[in-house]
């Protein structure tokens, strides 16, 4: 099964500003995709791309073989998993336990259910003592291992994460690594960093400056210095 089937893919944010172009890739279940460039090569658009938030100006994309419909939006909502590189745009109930709450609640699940439900993710990531801090008083790595937390409620089938190591501790880091090559679904990340690929890819898909795919393969790409020249991110 083709989780994302993409062909042509453009998109223009309303101030002109070019977000990506020319984009054609499948994804197929199980894989582990890493979209790798420098800052601004259009990265980040790809994600909400795959994630339907976004729809292409022009091109065609599905998702679970499904079109980016609105009747479509409640499927996509509860098998994808989107974390966002700032958490603090995803962050925004009055506590840290509500945050964890929402997404279930919102989905028809009871309060009893809800919390049975975030107990574990809540313990993985070692978040329990922060129930009652309101999410902007924690730090940046607290909020990125919550909103984390949050994204996984629902055991998603197809998890997209946007820069997750950055602006974290090393603690922080070493656990979502640790968590993401336990991760058994279909995972689709956006970073710069070469060593982090490394350790939890299969697929590297290389973006140039100019926001089109500069080169597609395995982990061998990343011993290619050339073409990580040319994506500027040597």
């Amino acid at each position: 099964m083709n989780i994302i089937e993409a062909s042509n893919l453009e998109y223009v944010y309303p101030d002109k500003t070019l977000g990506i172009k020319n984009f054609s890739l499948n994804i197929e279940e199980s894989e582990r995709v890493v979209l790798l460039g420098s800052n601004g090569c259009g990265k980040s658009t790809l994600l909400k791309l795959f994630a339907g938030l976004i729809k292409p100006m022009s091109g065609s994309i599905k998702i679970f073989e499904k079109d980016v419909i609105r009747e479509n939006y409640l499927y996509f909502r509860k098998n994808i998993g989107f974390l966002f590189q700032n958490p603090d745009d995803f962050l925004f109930n009055p506590t840290v336990e509500d945050e964890l709450l929402y997404t279930p609640m919102q989905l028809g699940f009871s309060e009893v259910e809800a919390k049975n439900l975030i107990a574990e993710n809540a313990n993985y990531f070692g978040i329990e003592k922060l129930y009652e801090k309101p999410p902007f008083r924690l730090s940046g790595g607290e909020k990125k291992r919550v909103a984390l937390a949050c994204v996984l409620q629902l055991n998603p089938k197809l998890l997209i994460l946007d820069e997750p190591t950055s602006n974290i501790d090393g603690k922080t880091r070493n656990k979502i690594i640790e968590f993401l090559k336990e991760y058994k679904g279909t995972m689709i990340l956006s970073t710069h960093e070469i060593d982090f690929v490394k350790k939890i890819s299969n697929k590297v898909v290389l973006l140039s400056p100019d926001k089109e795919i500069l080169k597609l393969g395995g982990i061998e790409l990343l011993e290619d210095i050339e073409y990580l020249e040319a994506a500027e991110i040597l």
